[in-house]
């Protein structure tokens, strides 16, 4: 008899629909945090929203100001400079560990990813939120193989709050069209047990995603309700 798939938590639906606002700049650095009209809009209660808003601030994300509320975290250009410091050698040492302990579900994991990146490319998806989905499922998916819980949180929040520098800034977000071989070259190395060219093919992602972004402007991304 097949198992029916866990029901979703309310406090889930809640943290990853601010989370994409506030990453993507829907919601701006310093805003208050409007309760009342983000549960009419997530379609959740005032305990999974707190829950949730609990959860961004400790990823810095939300600021908790006692007898004011939630306000969105302030960010500047020193912010992104020391945010893109840190996350590049964070990254590098993920894939360079990933490349010694990742296990054959991992790769293969990355190899379902890369497909699916391929078959949007095919079909010239231009949703922002498709191309940054498919990034941020790539570098997760390394950081799970670490098998290091706590690098894996830590860039986790490192990855929100840098794409949220850029959405910011209003620099455009590199495109899973310049992508694919950065992609390709990851997978690979990690497949071959080689931490050397896994570091390479890192740094030459993160390079790309620095130097190669096109002119578009920041999508507004849309928050489907609990139970859509």
């Amino acid at each position: 008899m097949p198992t029916s798939e866990p029901k979703r938590r309310l406090s889930d639906t809640a943290y990853e629909g601010l989370r994409t606002a506030i990453i993507t700049a829907e919601l701006k650095p310093g805003e208050p945090i409007e309760e009342r009209a983000l549960m009419a809009r997530l379609g959740v209660g005032r305990t999974p929203l707190r829950e949730a808003l609990q959860r961004l601030a400790q990823e810095d994300l939300v600021l908790a100001v006692p007898q004011r509320g939630y306000f969105v975290s302030s960010t500047s250009a020193a912010d992104s400079f020391h945010l893109t410091e840190f996350r590049v050698h964070s990254e590098v040492l993920a894939c360079r560990m990933a490349a010694t302990r990742i296990d054959a579900a991992g790769l293969a994991a990355l190899a379902a990813l890369l497909d699916e990146a391929r078959a949007g490319v095919a079909a010239r998806r231009t949703e922002l939120a498709w191309h940054l989905g498919i990034d941020e499922r790539l570098h997760r998916l390394i950081a799970e193989a670490t098998g290091n819980v706590y690098l894996a949180k830590a860039l986790n929040r490192l990855y929100a709050l840098s794409v949220r520098s850029l959405y910011v800034a209003r620099i455009p977000i590199t495109l899973i069209f310049d992508e694919l071989d950065n992609f390709t070259a990851i997978h690979d190395a990690l497949a071959a047990r080689d931490p050397d060219r896994a570091e390479r093919a890192m740094r030459q992602h993160l390079t790309d995603n620095a130097l190669q972004m096109r002119p578009v402007e920041p999508a507004r991304i849309a928050v489907t309700p609990a139970g859509a």
